[in-house]
């Protein structure tokens, strides 16, 4: 399995998540809950950025795999 990490370093804290290929959904919905909570400092911009992120590397993957999967030219 493949595991992703983002990490975040803000005011002293480290906000460290890992999610797998296909846990795109549960990461960002995490990250979402942590923003909307006014008891730490990850707020939406870090949300944001982190979802950012995310989306790169689903985008990075599923390039990837068309590339792959493309019958070589001749």
């Amino acid at each position: 399995m493949d595991t992703r990490t983002l990490c975040l370093e803000k005011e002293g804290h480290t906000y460290l998540f890992q999610y797998a290929s296909g846990g795109e959904d549960a990461v960002i919905e995490a990250m979402m809950r942590l923003a909307d909570d006014r008891e730490v400092d990850f707020d939406w911009m870090d949300a944001a950025t982190l979802t950012f992120q995310v989306a790169q590397e689903s985008a990075e993957e599923a390039c990837d795999a068309i590339r792959t999967d493309e019958p070589a030219r001749e």
